[in-house]
C-alpha cells in the first residue's frame, strides 16, 4: 500500500536528515490519515493531489510576486514521486469512446455513469478533471 511506502521513505528521511522530506511525507500522512484511520490508496492519491494543486498555486503566487519558489518546486517533485503516472491522452480518449460506444443514450446525463466506469477501469490513474472535460465533449 501508498501508505506503507510513504511511511518507510518517511524513516529513511529521518535517518538522513532530510528535514524537508520528512516533514512533508508526515504532514501528508497525518492528513490521509484525517479522512480514516488506515487511509487506502485512493485516500492518499487524492490527498498527494490535493497538496499539489496547493503547492502549484503558491509556486504562481511567489511567482508572480518575483519570489524564489525552489523550496516548493522541491516538495513538487517530491509528490510526483508517489502520484501514479496518469493515462496518456490517448489511452484515455480511447477508454472513453470504448464506454460510450456500450451506453444505450449518449447524451450529457449519462456522464456519472462514464465517470463510474472510467474510475473503475483506472482507478488512482485517472486524472478526473481531465477525464471530466473529454467526456463533456464526447457526450455533448
Amino acid at each position: 500500500m501508498l501508505i506503507d511506502r510513504l511511511r518507510a521513505e518517511r524513516l529513511a528521511a529521518m535517518k538522513a536528515r532530510d528535514e524537508r522530506r520528512k516533514n512533508l511525507l508526515g504532514t501528508l500522512m497525518a492528513a490521509a490519515a484525517k479522512e480514516t484511520k488506515e487511509p487506502d490508496d485512493e485516500t492518499v492519491v487524492r490527498t498527494l493531489r490535493a497538496f499539489k494543486k496547493s503547492l502549484e498555486e503558491t509556486v504562481g503566487l511567489l511567482e508572480a510576486r518575483g519570489r524564489e519558489a525552489a523550496g516548493e518546486r522541491e516538495e513538487l517533485a517530491i509528490l510526483e514521486e508517489y502520484l501514479p503516472r496518469p493515462l496518456d491522452e490517448a489511452a484515455l480518449e480511447a477508454s472513453i469512446a470504448e464506454i460510450v460506444a456500450g451506453l444505450p443514450e449518449r447524451s450529457p446525463r449519462a456522464m456519472g455513469a462514464v465517470m463510474a466506469a472510467l474510475k473503475a477501469r483506472h482507478g488512482a490513474a485517472l486524472d478526473p478533471r481531465r477525464a471530466s472535460a473529454l467526456v463533456k465533449a464526447r457526450l455533448a
